[in-house]
């Protein structure tokens, strides 16, 4: 199957027999050398690592970010990680795929099986993953709040040097410690960037500072930049007549796509970057189990989000 036949028509993808067996062909990586990878969140209605293979390798990734999340909400089991994710991350790789980040419930040390994923992440040279995120509350001054932070940011530091990984902060809009990115820089500035750094979020940034802030972010952020994650978002009125932001596939938002790609040459980012699509895709989108589309129209879907992004990119 080639791609452009993929992209045109859709795939049978995932019916026994039916997907060509073939090697990633690695997309434009562009100056920076990026390559782009899944957020296997999208695919968890594919629940062997060799189904999951077969659709990034079909749409054209590079590699997948593996959810290591409880219950339906990712691919490998936080309790069993030990057992469960070698021989997944073996099966992404045999077919040429790349897993250099995990998407954990890890805020802390004290996080249920942090050590453990971490640990087992580091044996299989997987070196960053989805850290956070905190959240404001009104009881007390912010200062006090970020305060408060350090030592847990801390101990988690250590925690990374021990393994040899690094905590990537996902940024998110809203009441969110790092919004503004200042506050949680002043924080990860007194630490390794090798332990801990941002997973900085396109889509919430540039709905946080649509205005060109999003840029001086992403830019003041240097070393601390360790990993991206691209999404879009645009703006709608709601019933109420509030204005909302509303998820849409990538290019038809407020992300400045070429801008974010030159950014990301100057600070000569190679990853990991992953591809997250949250406007409606059958509920792909929220990682659901289950489709309510053809599974064609999810993979031909994603495949055009990453030939967008690869275009930006180069």
């Amino acid at each position: 199957m080639e791609r452009r036949d993929f992209l045109a028509a859709g795939a049978t993808l995932l019916i026994p027999g039916r997907l060509t067996q073939r090697s990633p062909e690695a997309p434009p990586a562009g100056a920076a050398g990026v390559r782009i990878d899944i957020f296997s969140k999208h695919l968890l209605w594919l629940r062997g690592a060799d189904q999951v293979a077969e659709a990034a390798v079909a749409m054209g990734f590079s590699g997948v970010n593996v959810t290591v999340r409880p219950g339906l909400m990712g691919h490998v089991e936080p309790a069993r990680v030990a057992g469960d994710l070698p021989p997944f991350v073996r099966a992404l790789r045999a077919r040429g795929l790349q897993v250099r980040s995990l998407t954990a419930p890890i805020l802390d040390v004290d996080s249920p099986h942090a050590d453990a994923i971490l640990r087992t992440a580091a044996a299989l040279d997987i070196r960053s993953y989805w850290w956070g995120t905190f959240r404001y509350g009104a009881e007390r001054p912010v200062p006090e709040q970020l305060a408060a932070l350090r030592p847990r940011v801390a101990a988690l530091a250590a925690l990374n040097a021990r393994y040899g990984v690094c905590a990537m902060y996902h940024t998110y809009n809203g009441n969110a410690v790092g919004a503004s990115i200042w506050d949680m820089l002043s924080i990860l500035r007194e630490f390794d960037p090798s332990q801990v750094g941002f997973h900085y979020d396109t889509g919430h940034m540039a709905t946080e500072g649509a205005a060109g802030s999003w840029a001086t972010n992403l830019k003041v952020i240097g070393p601390y930049l360790r990993g991206v994650s691209v999404k879009d978002y645009g703006w709608q009125r709601g019933v109420d007549g509030e204005w909302q932001r509303q998820a849409v596939p990538l290019g038809e938002g407020v992300v400045k796509l070429r801008e974010f790609g030159a950014i990301l040459r100057e600070q000569r980012f190679a990853g990991p970057l992953e591809l997250q699509a949250e406007y409606p895709l059958g509920g792909a989108e929220d990682g659901r189990t289950t489709l309510t589309i053809p599974q064609d129209q999810v993979f031909a879907a994603l495949a055009r989000d990453r030939e967008t992004l690869s275009r930006a990119l180069i």
